[in-house]
């Protein structure tokens, strides 16, 4: 499944996701005889990073509503350097920040559809916030613009779906991926242009901080925490979903055809996250905990997901 950061409605993050950061569906839960695929939605499904070791990053994005006054730190309001950017073609790199001094390289959505899909360089705002400071998207821009009072190598990300307000500072992956400890590099959100860091998880035990869900995918071989962005659905079993942050904290966004009780009209539905260990008590009839990843990465050996077996 794709996520939707920040809404990452992208990491679309809205999401998160690519993950973080609107979205669609990619590939999710699937082991080496159970095809849990979704199909997808959305353009910003990652080439190349479909396998059967399980779910394939999408976008994590956020909505397009307008955002409210700026405040924290950093409140000068950064402008775009060229405003006449391609979908989709990046003209800098926010891993090596190759812009020009004084200003950052962010993600942005240049085709008004909802998700970052490009790149560009933006003046950096003065004193602008450091990783995990509070920070907000600038008043009137839209949350996809990459305008918020965020420090150079940082975006803001996580916060308020409708006011672009109550974000956090996130990393942007550095050279060869790197992130803090304890983090993941979600490499291939959003087609690259949205490489970002966010906290590692376990999606059995929901422990990410505040609101924010646990959320898989195979293509940063792990789990993340990002905020749930459910839309006008209720994000929790059985729950209509486009995109992996669409589902609440402890479900996971998987295929209509995999999902007892989905609606057939639906491209997915949420469904439980599951220990493998456990059996399928906390799955549907029709449903068997299925391995998350086919291949499990250090510490995932355990988490599954309820899906109808093919």
């Amino acid at each position: 499944m794709m996520e939707k950061l920040g809404s990452v409605k992208g990491l679309g993050i809205a999401a998160l996701v690519g993950a973080l950061l609107t979205a669609g569906c990619g590939e999710k839960g699937q082991d080496t005889e159970t095809d849990t695929s979704t199909p997808t939605t959305d353009p910003t499904t990652d080439p190349g990073t479909e396998s059967n070791t399980g779910p394939t990053t999408g976008s994590m994005t956020e909505s397009t509503e307008p955002t409210g006054t700026s405040t924290e730190a950093g409140t000068d309001s950064p402008t775009t350097t060229d405003p006449t950017t391609e979908g989709g073609t990046s003209m800098c790199s926010p891993k090596i920040q190759d812009c020009p001094e004084g200003q950052k390289c962010v993600a942005y959505d240049s085709m008004a559809m909802n998700y970052w899909d490009a790149n560009k360089c933006v003046e950096e705002p003065v004193n602008g916030g450091v990783v995990g400071d509070p920070c907000n998207i600038n008043a009137g821009e839209s949350v996809f613009s990459g305008l918020d009072n965020c420090s150079k190598g940082t975006i803001c990300l996580n916060f308020d779906f409708e006011t672009g307000q109550g974000g956090t500072c996130t990393a942007y992956c550095g050279e060869g991926n790197s992130c803090g400890d304890g983090e993941l590099c979600l490499e291939t959100a959003n087609e690259g242009v949205l490489p970002i860091c966010l906290k590692s998880c376990d999606p059995l035990l929901q422990d990410c901080e505040g609101m924010q869900g646990c959320y898989g995918d195979a293509s940063f071989g792990g789990f993340i925490c990002f905020s749930p962005d459910t839309g006008a659905n209720t994000g929790d079993d059985n729950s209509p979903c486009e995109y992996t942050n669409a589902c609440l904290a402890g479900f996971s966004c998987q295929a209509a055809e995999t999902v007892e009780g989905c609606d057939e009209g639906s491209t997915g539905c949420c469904t439980p996250f599951c220990s493998v260990s456990g059996g399928d008590a906390d799955c549907a009839p029709s449903e068997d905990c299925v391995p998350f990843f086919a291949d499990p990465p250090p510490g995932t050996d355990d988490v599954g997901v309820c899906v109808i077996p093919s």
